[in-house]
C-alpha cells in the first residue's frame, strides 16, 4: 500500500512539474517529436531498400552470350565447368528461337506486338546460358571466368546495380544515423534543462523534504517522471503520424526508389516499439542525469 501511495504521489508530482514549466515541457516535447520523427523516416527508408536489395539480390543472375555456332559438345562442357564454379545455383541454355519466344512474349504482356519488318529478314538473337548464383556476391568471380573464356562472346550482369543500391543504403544508413544522434543530444540538452529548472523552482521544497527525512528516490522520481512523460507525449504523437502516412508509404516508396518495395503492417507495430522505447528512454536518461547532478551538489 505504501509503494502505491509513492508512485501515485511521484505521478501527480510528476504531472504537476510538466504543467508547471509548460513552455519548456512543450519545447522539450516537441524536440521528443522531431528526433522520433527523423528516426521512424530513417527506419522506414532503410527497410524499404533493404526489401529492394533483397528483390535485386533474387534477380541478380549473369547471361553469358555464346559465341555463334557453338558444338553442342562445347556448350554440354561449358555449362558443366559453370555449374561447377562456387555460388551458381543453375545454368539454363537459351537457343536463339527461345530467346525470340521471350522478346515476343514480352510484348504481348505489354499489349503490342513485336515488328520485325521484312517478314523474310532473317532476324536471329545469340544463344547465351542463363546462371542463376545462390549468392550475388559471387557475380564478379564468375563473370570474370566466363569472360576469359574463348566460347563466351560477352558477359552481362547486374552487378553495378547492385552495388549501386548497397551503396546507397550505407550512405543513407550512416547520414540518418548521425542525423538522429544529434537530434538525440539535443533533445537530452533539452529534458536536462527542463527538468533542471523544475528542480530549482521547487529547491526550498526539496530542502524540505530532506529535512524530514525524505530519501534520493523519493525526491529524485517525481521528476524523473516528468522526463518520461515528456517522451511518453513525444512518442505517442510520433506514433499517432506515422500511422496516419503508413497507407501511402509503401506506394510512395515504389515512385521514389523505381522497384518492388514492402513495408509490412507488421513493420508498423515493431517501428512504434521502437520509438515508444526510445522516447521512454531519452526522457528517463535526461530527467535522471539532470536530478542526479543537483542532489549529488546539494549535499
Amino acid at each position: 500500500m505504501g509503494f502505491l501511495r509513492f508512485v501515485g504521489f511521484s505521478v501527480v508530482r510528476a504531472w504537476q512539474g510538466f504543467w508547471r514549466n509548460a513552455m519548456m515541457s512543450l519545447a522539450a516535447t516537441a524536440t521528443v517529436i522531431l528526433m522520433l520523427v527523423l528516426l521512424a523516416s530513417l527506419l522506414i527508408v532503410i527497410a524499404g531498400l533493404n526489401s529492394g536489395l533483397e528483390f535485386i539480390e533474387s534477380k541478380v543472375a549473369i547471361t553469358a552470350q555464346l559465341v555463334d555456332d557453338l558444338p553442342a559438345d562445347d556448350r554440354r562442357a561449358l555449362t558443366e565447368e559453370v555449374e561447377a564454379l562456387p555460388g551458381v545455383a543453375s545454368v539454363e541454355y537459351v537457343s536463339p528461337s527461345a530467346a525470340m519466344d521471350r522478346l515476343r512474349e514480352s510484348y504481348r504482356e505489354v499489349g503490342r506486338e513485336l515488328d520485325l519488318g521484312d517478314p523474310d529478314s532473317n532476324i536471329t538473337l545469340f544463344a547465351s546460358l542463363e546462371i542463376s548464383l545462390t549468392d550475388p556476391n559471387a557475380s564478379g568471380d564468375v563473370g570474370s571466368v566466363l569472360s576469359e573464356h574463348d566460347d563466351v562472346e560477352r558477359v552481362l550482369t547486374k552487378q553495378a546495380q547492385y552495388d549501386t543500391l548497397l551503396g546507397v543504403i550505407n550512405v543513407i544508413r550512416t547520414v540518418g544515423i548521425i542525423g538522429v544522434g544529434l537530434v538525440g543530444l539535443t533533445v537530452l540538452f533539452m529534458i536536462i534543462n527542463t527538468i533542471r529548472i523544475a528542480v530549482y523552482s521547487r529547491a526550498n521544497e526539496i530542502e524540505i523534504m530532506r529535512l524530514v527525512g525524505a530519501s534520493d528516490s523519493f525526491i529524485r522520481w517525481p521528476f524523473i517522471l516528468e522526463g518520461i512523460l515528456c517522451g511518453l507525449v513525444g512518442a505517442v504523437i510520433t506514433i499517432a503520424l506515422v500511422a496516419a502516412v503508413w497507407d501511402p508509404i509503401q506506394p510512395a516508396m515504389v515512385r521514389i526508389f523505381q522497384m518492388p518495395t514492402a513495408v509490412s503492417g507488421r513493420f508498423l507495430t515493431t517501428i512504434s516499439i521502437v520509438l515508444f522505447a526510445v522516447g521512454l528512454g531519452v526522457g528517463a536518461v535526461g530527467s535522471w542525469i539532470s536530478v542526479r547532478s543537483y542532489l549529488t551538489a546539494a549535499r
